[in-house]
């Protein structure tokens, strides 16, 4: 889960970052579009989310090296300048005084793209070039080791091992990117080949220590395209051996390991000069990848440090051929989606219901163009599916609507041939449908709204080509449908909201017939007044939409969310005024996706917020033009108005149903994939 972004002033890359011992963190130099900086920043995790300006250093440098010491002052070695001249000067921060003072003694060679290892007994390890460093912090002075000299090499890797001993690995040897690796032994002061060489080259890469004290080896580049192979080194054989390759390409990452034990690989170049803001896991116990969360921006060659809270703090980079001016914070605690066993039968444009005993009922829907007449029941006790009674017509884009009685209302919907008004019960005791009289109108792409005294609305919806103004009113007493007021705009594919007043709030829908261009949905609302039958105008929303999604609060307002024409802003309806205000911009482009509100306690400190989860959105032509599924799932914050990564599911869904359990967890069943209609289900738990 990735929060919303922090301004970073300046924007930077090729910067360098330290976690110091008061729990902050400390940003210094990096470059940008038009000069190398000497600014310096702070971020406090327990404060307000921004970064706050320190002193800044003694002179300019990006692509140094950053290492907090035990005394908790950091030292600041190398880098360049503008002009590509090395540095051989360093300095020191000192966090109580928040200021920078040059070391006078200076290094033995210039560095820039170098390595800095703090050693178990204080003194800093300089690797990148012809020779290697010690820093004293005690004198103030650098040495070079004394022993067997190191590769020369930069955009190399250096890991402290637990023995205390040094692994680097790869970089550039010259101009090609090299397998090589070596152990530094801080008791002779020597470096030494390992008895074996990594499985391919790499530069730019990124080492992970694992829990078990191995090492994860992760991309890197070598000739002209990153990687996604990985490695691991086992410190006990000195070998490197391949494991799982990683999901996507990367080089210009960064890596850490979280609590559970998996490690995070974050951002980078990838192939093509694409940059990275989907994220990946390793679990070391199965050797797997899996998607872990997506970050706001896409960026490479940034800094990411964990908190002392946990969570990670990802600055600055660069995407394509812009510096960044954000940084982000990646919450590891993300809420993975987990696969349940398949439904009986794919199905997409289908309704779930959540029922009295806390199972759900997912009736008919289709499987490609065939509409289908099977139901099927989930049980979230065994998470698992079992077929029930069939309904008497075969449909899709139908509503189901759970009554006072806890019988369940099927109605309308498209058939093989036409739009219909049949409707039928679901009774939960029997498990069997029987049909009832039929609706007034023919209707498919329509909104069921059960309002106060038990009626249920039919509002609006296709007939034929055509959207329709009809509305009409279910009544469970009698089982028959009765005319009411009709709407003002004629509509379908449009989301309807019971208020808390009892009235009804339709929003958007596409209000053209299928031949009329564009069709890409109304701005226009109205509410429906049980009291009248009759419909009145809101303001307009900010932009039109159809497939989108509305989400009632429990302060009375109504977040509509996504729909074409793609917008990514909200809009929120205030009811006092009937009118609409500006929400955050949602992370992706979508419509067809579903709107968890999450009013189970079981979600902690997210309880109240709203669960965004897949989608569609209008591909690229590698996809003919058509709607491409998504798997990205994020979540609103009513009180900020912001929207965050919250995660992927295992399967990407449009078109699919997100049932919030009894329990707290959300089922996500069926939908179209990628291009096919899925029989896949899928649970995240709070």
């Amino acid at each position: 889960m990735s929060a919303a972004p922090i301004e970073l002033t300046p924007e930077r890359a090729n910067h360098a970052a330290s976690l110091l011992n008061d729990g902050r963190l400390l940003i210094t130099g990096g470059v940008n579009e038009s000069v190398t900086l000497d600014s310096a920043l702070t971020y406090d995790p327990a404060g307000p989310r921004k970064l706050k300006a320190t002193g800044n250093m003694t002179g300019v440098r990006s692509n140094h090296t950053s290492t907090t010491l035990p005394d908790g002052k950091v030292l600041l070695t190398g880098g360049e300048l503008s002009d590509g001249s090395l540095l051989k000067s360093s300095e020191l921060y000192d966090p109580v005084a928040g200021t920078f003072t040059a070391i006078s003694k200076a290094m033995s060679i210039p560095r820039s793209k170098h390595t800095a290892t703090l050693l178990p007994d204080g003194k800093v390890l300089l690797v990148g070039g012809k020779s290697a460093d010690l820093y004293d912090p005690a004198t103030q002075t650098y040495t070079q080791t004394t022993g067997t000299q190191p590769t020369n090499r930069k955009s190399h890797s250096a890991l402290l091992l637990p023995n205390g001993t040094v692994l680097i690995t790869g970089g550039y040897v010259g101009k090609l990117a090299a397998t090589t690796a070596e152990i530094y032994n801080p008791a002779t002061q020597s470096f030494t080949a390992t008895a074996f060489p990594m499985v391919i080259p790499r530069a730019n890469h990124a080492m992970t220590l694992m829990a078990d004290g191995r090492v994860l080896v992760t991309g890197g580049y070598s000739g002209t395209s990153p990687h996604d192979e990985v490695d691991i080194y086992d410190p006990a054989t000195q070998k490197f051996t391949a494991t799982t390759p990683m999901l996507y390409h990367r080089s210009n990452h960064r890596s850490v390991l979280l609590p559970d034990g998996r490690v995070l690989a974050i951002g980078g170049t990838t192939l093509e000069s694409g940059f990275m803001f989907i994220n990946e896991a390793f679990d070391p116990a199965t050797a797997t990848w899996s998607p872990h969360d997506v970050m706001v921006q896409n960026r490479s060659g940034h800094t990411a440090n964990t908190m002392g809270d946990g969570t990670i703090f990802v600055a600055g980079g660069v995407t394509g051929s812009t510096t960044l001016q954000s940084a982000e914070v990646v919450d590891p605690v993300t809420h993975a989606f987990s696969l349940v066993s398949n439904m009986s039968s794919g199905r997409n444009q289908h309704t779930d219901t959540l029922l009295a005993d806390g199972t759900v009922l997912l009736a008919a829907g289709s499987t490609d163009a065939a509409a289908l007449k099977t139901a099927e029941i989930f049980n979230p006790t065994t998470n698992s599916f079992t077929p029930v009674g069939s309904l008497s017509e075969a449909r899709k884009s139908h509503t189901a609507t759970r009554l006072q009685s806890n019988l369940v209302l099927i109605a309308g919907g498209k058939t093989a041939d036409r739009d219909t008004r049949s409707a039928e019960i679901y009774d939960p005791s029997t498990q069997q449908f029987r049909t009832i009289a039929p609706m007034k109108v023919r209707r498919s792409l329509f909104t069921a709204t059960l309002i106060n005294d038990g009626r249920v609305l039919m509002s609006a919806g296709r007939h034929g080509g055509t959207p329709t103004v009809h509305a009409e009113l279910f009544n469970p007493v009698t089982e028959t449908f009765a005319a009411t007021g009709d709407l003002i705009t004629q509509r379908k594919r449009h989301r309807a909201s019971l208020l808390a007043d009892g009235t009804v709030l339709v929003s958007g829908g596409a209000s053209l017939s299928n031949d009329q261009q564009p069709n890409s949905g109304t701005p226009h609302c109205e509410t429906w007044d049980p009291a009248t039958g009759l419909w009145t105008s809101t303001q307009d929303m900010n932009v039109g939409r159809t497939e989108h999604e509305s989400t009632f609060l429990p302060d009375g307002t109504v977040v509509i969310s996504g729909g074409l024409t793609l917008p990514n802003n909200t809009d929120i309806y205030q009811p006092g005024v009937r009118a609409f205000t500006q929400g955050g911009d949602l992370n992706a482009e979508r419509y067809r996706h579903e709107a968890v509100y999450l009013s189970n306690p079981a979600w902690g400190p997210l309880q109240g917020q709203i669960l965004i989860i897949g989608g569609a959105t209008v591909s690229t032509g590698i996809f003919g033009g058509i709607a491409q599924a998504l798997d990205s799932v994020e979540i609103y914050d009513p009180v900020t108005k912001l929207f965050s990564s919250f995660g992927t599911m295992q399967v990407a869904r449009q078109n699919f149903t997100a049932t919030l359990l009894n329990d707290g967890r959300i089922l996500c069943a069926g939908g179209v994939s990628r291009p096919s209609v899925s029989n896949t289900a899928e649970i995240v738990s709070p």
